[in-house]
């Protein structure tokens, strides 16, 4: 598993690597104008793909991590499920530009290749999770690999041939479809042939729900301190709490990736607490030293790379360091209770976690800016984790009664 782990740490570094080279990319050859539109395109095309899921990819990691069906047949389903998908939601997405003015004759080009981005980027997600729930962790580290580097190319080519957004959304459209054909391939020759089965995505739905509206409101709480600093400050305080949010999302790519290869492993092990016990008890202790380094460090290293007008960020990355090191264990805590069918609490205190932090951060923005949005954030955080971990514990503690009973 160490091992394991190894590469995907190495892997994240390199697809945050790839990701800023795009960004310097696409800034250099289409401007601030087209840089803007190709955003805000790409950034359609991806909230279609994490809120149109639906939570199907942890039900069907749930199910072939347990062995309660076959992979052949969670793959047909995938597929079967990125069209359709794919179709309804290019299909909200068109009525949603028409209604609010946005659907244009000249955004035809635009939005044609940002549609078959969405079905692509759909079985891309479902496909890449099944390996996951295989256990094939470096099959899953080497496609992602590929499809961001693949990616990269076709946007570098695009950008220096024709320097157009239209051009690099079509380039990265061809690219997201391609790279499903060697998934596909692969998933047929891992599965064999197999049938789709509307019923088995019945019967998962509870599932997958739960799993989703907790990744939903998880995703509200890490992104709700950016929309509240824009109506209480001004976009310089904004840009420099920007580069304290973006070195915590950096420290969490540690106890997420953990988390990646722990799942599959603590869905099928007899003993999944003591599993995941073992396990936090070193991503806490890595985490501790990561956090204290970077308090450490912070404001040099801040200083050296943005510049002395963004100083202030390290301030920021103190007070967001509790909630940094918080959301890693809770992370390995969930996985133990994604293994027990995810229980409805655990939506209930990810809200609790969402109204503290919504509390907390219109009483402290106001008056400090920046730091009130962090010291929020991880307030936040501390009692979601300590919430999940009693949580966890009344599981263990049900599971150990029923079967001594």
């Amino acid at each position: 598993m160490t091992r394991e782990v190894l590469w995907t740490l190495v892997v994240r570094a390199l697809l945050i690597a790839a990701g800023f080279i795009s960004s310097i990319i696409t800034a250099r050859f289409l401007g601030p104008e087209g840089r803007g539109v190709f955003f805000y395109w790409t950034t359609l095309a991806a909230l279609a793909i994490q809120f149109g899921n639906l939570g199907l990819h942890s039900s069907n990691t749930y199910y072939l991590a347990k062995g309660h069906v076959r992979l052949s047949t969670l793959a047909a389903n995938s597929f079967w499920t990125s069209l359709f998908g794919g179709v309804v939601l290019g299909g909200l997405l068109t009525l949603f530009l028409w209604l609010t003015g946005g659907l244009l004759r000249d955004t035809w080009p635009l939005l044609l290749p940002a549609l078959l981005m969405i079905s692509s980027g759909l079985y891309f997600l479902l496909g890449t999770n099944l390996l996951v729930a295989d256990s094939r962790i470096g099959e899953y580290n080497g496609f992602e690999l590929a499809s961001r580097y693949l990616g990269l190319a076709t946007l570098s080519f695009a950008a220096w041939y024709w320097r157009t957004p239209q051009a690099l959304l079509v380039g990265m459209s061809i690219v997201a479809a391609l790279i499903c054909l060697p998934l596909y391939y692969r998933l047929r020759v891992l599965g064999g042939e197999g049938q789709a089965s509307f019923r088995l995505i019945k019967d998962g739905f509870g599932y997958a729900m739960r799993a989703y509206l907790a990744t939903a409101i998880g995703f509200a709480v890490l992104r709700l301190n950016a929309l509240l600093l824009g109506q209480y400050m001004d976009a310089e305080a904004l840009g420099i709490w920007s580069i304290a949010a973006q070195l915590l999302d950096v420290i969490i790519v540690i106890p997420s990736t953990i988390a990646l290869v722990l799942l599959p492993r603590i869905m099928r092990s007899e003993q999944p607490y003591d599993l995941m016990q073992s396990q936090l008890r070193l991503v806490a202790l890595a985490l501790a030293l990561v956090c204290a380094i970077a308090a450490w460090l912070g404001h040099g290293a801040i200083t050296i790379v943005y510049g002395e007008h963004f100083a202030g960020a390290s301030t920021m990355l103190l007070w967001g360091l509790p909630g940094a090191w918080a959301l890693g264990l809770t992370s390995i805590l969930s996985q133990y209770l994604a293994s027990v069918g995810i229980p409805l609490a655990l939506i209930w205190i990810w809200l609790a976690g969402l109204v503290v932090e919504l509390a907390m951060a219109m009483w402290l923005i106001p008056m400090s800016g920046g730091v009130g949005a962090m010291v929020s954030l991880s307030a936040a955080y501390l009692t979601i984790l300590g919430m999940v971990w009693t949580l966890a514990a009344r599981h263990r503690s049900a599971h150990r009664e029923n079967r001594n009973a």
